[in-house]
């Protein structure tokens, strides 16, 4: 039976938000094997999608090496990139989804398949972008008033609708060190996960607001502990933040900074009651867990293209982060370092249940929904304009896309 393989060769929030698509895909043939291409460090967490068949690495820094060796003799790059090819076991596909607008994913899928849906589905030296990929790279140039959310644009992409169900990610099976055991056997307990870190230094939250969050948690919340979530390289950061906090809060912090593999922290998340972090990849994971996160948007984070998916999420958006709002990285780091107010109190009434104001000093609350056409965000639970336009967003780009399918096979 032939395969289908996705590219997914982006960073860990790219991925998770690419597991609507993928259970898009599969149900949409559920008779076909479908494969995950991701990054060598995320093969573990790709093994946990329910609806992948195999996952196989991408050893970027190995292929890059190659693709960069000085040689004469075409012939002989050639045979090593088989070579490379062979070694690691890649089947050949009858078709590849691209979700990368990048030479690596193009190059991959042309590679591996005879036949490519995304970029590069034109050969993978012509430049023209399909439908949907059009639109990601108009709006990320032009920050305007886009609500489709990008798992849904991966959809798109794949000439594939949302799912009808949002897809969760369950608790695998795994040993946890044993100062993390216990969170996941003590169910008395209201379990916070904060998310320290950020790909980009201009989306991390200052030390001193997860230190005011932290204490506000521990103050008005009695039953609550809260666990530390990063990687290796947030472990500085994690004990400095712990030396911040007065005495009597310590006993309530879990520190999980660099202690955990990414199925340990699926784990962890499915037993978290709620997460907390900026735009990054835990966030994200938390949400696809099933766990209710809260998102502090700013700098070029925006709630309508990534906010968390599904139902039931808040994401406070920063001024700084609306349409129109283009700023350098320097004058991003200026202005986080400068915001006259944190939703710190605002938060931890939302993890209390207790009302909230829609719009405080500088940020504006939004509210996770689905429909048909995806996941989208509202201030007041009703869909605005820009929401409802999103069917003629799809209807547009889904008439574009057919229209390229009917050039190609004219060809």
């Amino acid at each position: 039976m032939s395969r289908a393989l996705l590219i997914q060769l982006a960073r860990l929030g790219d991925l998770v938000q690419s597991l609507p698509v993928l259970t898009a895909l599969q149900s949409a043939k559920p008779e076909r094997p479908l494969d995950l291409l991701c990054p060598s460090p995320l093969v573990a967490l790709g093994e946990l999608f329910p609806c992948v068949d195999r996952v196989y690495p991408w050893y970027g820094e190995q292929w890059h090496g190659l693709a960069r060796t000085k040689m004469t003799d075409c012939d002989q790059q050639l045979a090593q990139a088989t070579r490379y090819l062979a070694e690691h076991a890649f089947p050949t596909y009858s078709l590849a989804y691209n979700l990368n607008n990048h030479p690596r994913g193009i190059l991959a899928a042309h590679v591996l398949s005879s036949l490519v849906v995304g970029p590069g589905d034109n050969g993978p030296l012509n430049q023209r972008l399909p439908a949907w990929a059009g639109y990601l790279r108009q709006i990320a140039q032009d920050r305007g008033s886009n609500r489709v959310h990008l798992a849904d644009a991966f959809c798109g992409l794949c000439q594939v609708f949302p799912p009808s169900d949002i897809p969760y990610l369950k608790a695998p099976l795994v040993e946890l060190p044993l100062e993390l055991e216990w969170m996941v056997n003590d169910r008395s307990s209201t379990l916070i996960g904060i998310v320290l870190g950020a790909g980009d230094t201009e989306r991390r939250v200052p030390l001193s607001v997860w230190q005011a969050l932290i204490s506000a948690c521990a103050e008005y919340m009695p039953q609550s502990y809260l666990l530390l979530i990063g990687g290796e390289g947030e472990r500085e950061a994690a004990l400095a933040l712990e030396h911040r906090l007065p005495a009597k809060y310590l006993n309530r912090v879990v520190n999980g900074c660099g202690r955990t593999s990414l199925p340990q922290l699926v784990a962890l998340l499915n037993r978290c009651h709620w997460v907390v972090g900026s735009d990054t990849g835990p966030l994200h994971l938390g949400a696809m867990c099933g766990t209710r996160a809260i998102g502090w948007y700013f700098s070029q984070a925006r709630v309508h293209e990534t906010g968390p998916y599904g139902v039931g999420h808040y994401v406070w958006q920063h001024d700084q982060g609306r349409p129109g709002d283009v700023l350098d990285s320097r004058e991003l780091r200026t202005e986080k370092s400068s915001f006259a107010h944190w939703p710190v109190m605002e938060t931890v009434n939302l993890i209390r249940d207790e009302r909230v104001n829609s719009r405080i000093d500088e940020w504006d609350l939004w509210i996770s929904n689905k429909d048909e056409w995806g996941a989208f965000y509202t201030t007041d639970g009703l869909p605005d304009e820009a929401v409802l336009q999103r069917k003629d967003t799809w209807e547009a780009l889904s008439q574009l896309a057919n229209q390229d399918i009917r050039m190609e096979v004219s060809k």
